[in-house]
């Protein structure tokens, strides 16, 4: 399937307007999301044959198999989260239940990291010349196995680089998501992990990548068949509708093709 998007830059005391803006477009109240997104870095061409972990061979995962065994990029895995999740308070019992990343976050009663549902999410390089004003991907998705995915990431060549979390609200206008959110980083604390964190801290230490706070718009269409140009047509029309709608608002543009680049060097 194929992606089309546009973006915009939204300051952060324009958020609360946006949304009220967006709100009133769309006619609904928008959908608060949290999710931690990991980054998996391709180090090898994947090995099918060994591909196990306890994972079954279904559709998912027999369209994954088919999906990664091409070039080598980077790719995220993607895990909804609620706010209890971060509720995690130390203790003097916690202080000593240290991640086996390495980390030193609280404990949290909440977050149960063997029970945490995954997707892994593919994003090809943007299309070079699709269009001037919009910008076109190749895009493909899979349900993964709950808890620890990196057994499985390493068999399909695939190592964990880092992770993050993004907050934003979601909002559905006909045919097109919008995804107003940020970045947050977790806390430093040392040494990076080598592997996704088991225990979650305190939501208020999350910071902005972002220092000023601002946000970003996203806007997407996904086409099924990214071959059929009648249908990508009309979807980019649909997305022009939009940018016309929310000019007074906001900008909204396609992103640099090289800034989206996913390729693993």
């Amino acid at each position: 399937m194929h992606e089309l998007l546009l973006f915009a830059s939204v300051p952060s005391h324009q958020h609360h307007e946006l949304l009220q803006q967006l709100t009133g477009l769309t006619a609904m109240q928008p959908r608060h999301c949290l999710e931690r997104r990991l980054i998996f870095k391709a180090t090898r061409k994947p090995d099918l044959a060994n591909v196990r972990s306890g994972t079954s061979q279904g559709p998912d995962i027999v369209r994954l198999n088919k999906m990664l065994n091409g070039q080598m990029f980077f790719t995220q895995v993607v895990g909804p989260l609620s706010e209890a999740d971060f509720d995690g308070k130390p203790s003097s019992s916690d202080s000593q239940d240290v991640s086996m990343s390495g980390t030193h976050e609280a404990a949290s009663s909440s977050y149960d990291y063997d029970s945490q549902p995954w997707r892994l999410e593919f994003r090809d390089t943007p299309e070079a010349g699709f269009r001037s004003t919009i910008t076109a991907r190749l895009a493909a998705s899979a349900a993964l196995p709950k808890g620890d995915v990196v057994p499985s990431m390493n068999a399909w060549g695939y190592s964990f680089v880092t992770e993050y979390v993004v907050e934003g609200d979601m909002f559905i206008y006909n045919d097109i998501v919008i995804f107003l959110h940020r970045v947050l980083q977790y806390p430093a604390r040392g040494q990076e992990p080598h592997e996704p964190r088991r225990q979650l801290p305190s939501f208020r230490d999350l910071s902005p990548l972002e220092k000023t706070g601002s946000y970003i718009l996203q806007a997407a269409i996904t086409v099924q068949d990214g071959s059929n140009q009648e249908l990508m047509r009309t979807a980019s029309q649909h997305l022009f509708g939009l940018r016309e709608q929310l000019k007074s608002a906001v900008r909204l543009e396609h992103a640099d093709r090289l800034s989206l680049d996913t390729r693993a060097k």
